[in-house]
């Protein structure tokens, strides 16, 4: 692990100690990645909503992404996917057409705790890991060919919409490409 030496009597920039922090949380961030351990961990597993709509459920879980980041979902998410993340609807246009939704999951920082630093800023003192729901939508054809993966996200299902379809339901969720950190056959299982 990269370290500093600070020593008695130092005065410290905060980006100096905010990099004490950083280098040993990249630590353990290369320690996960050095183990290979990237994807779906625990949970995370993706259902229809129940209420006719175009959102899904997640249910809390962890995976780590390829760059060793952890991403905790902590209890059941809704994640609208009648649009991308770009704001993009959703919908098919042509009849016969079907798209391929995907749905992600990226780390991200949860700020919080805003103070005003010596000149004057606002600075968030707070920041935690945090996760977010990234959707992608493929282009529509008869069959239309699953987003690509993300470098940085973990993909946690691919939702197939068809024209004029108003509702998500579980046959319309395939986990065939998700990304588990590890899928194991048969049962009993023994490792």
């Amino acid at each position: 692990m990269d370290r500093r030496d600070y020593f008695k009597k130092q005065l410290l920039l905060s980006s100096e100690l905010d990099d004490g922090f950083a280098q040993a949380e990249e630590a353990d961030w290369r320690l996960v990645t050095d183990l290979a351990i990237v994807g779906v961990w625990a949970g995370l597993v993706v259902t229809e909503n129940g209420t006719p709509n175009l959102t899904v459920n997640v249910s809390a879980g962890t995976s780590y992404d390829k760059n060793g980041s952890r991403c905790r979902v902590p209890s059941t998410q809704n994640v609208n996917v009648a649009v991308d993340s770009s704001a993009v609807s959703t919908a098919v246009s042509g009849g016969g057409n079907s798209k391929i939704i995907s749905v992600f999951l990226k780390f991200a920082r949860a700020l919080s705790d805003p103070r005003t630093d010596g000149d004057g800023n606002l600075v968030n003192f707070v920041s935690d890991e945090s996760f977010s729901f990234f959707v992608v939508q493929s282009a529509e054809a008869p069959s239309p060919t699953p987003p690509a993966l993300l470098a940085d996200g973990i993909l946690l299902c691919d939702i197939t919409r068809a024209f004029g379809q108003s509702t998500i339901v579980n046959a319309n969720i395939s986990t065939s490409r998700r990304e588990d950190a590890y899928v194991i056959a048969g049962s009993p299982l023994t490792i």
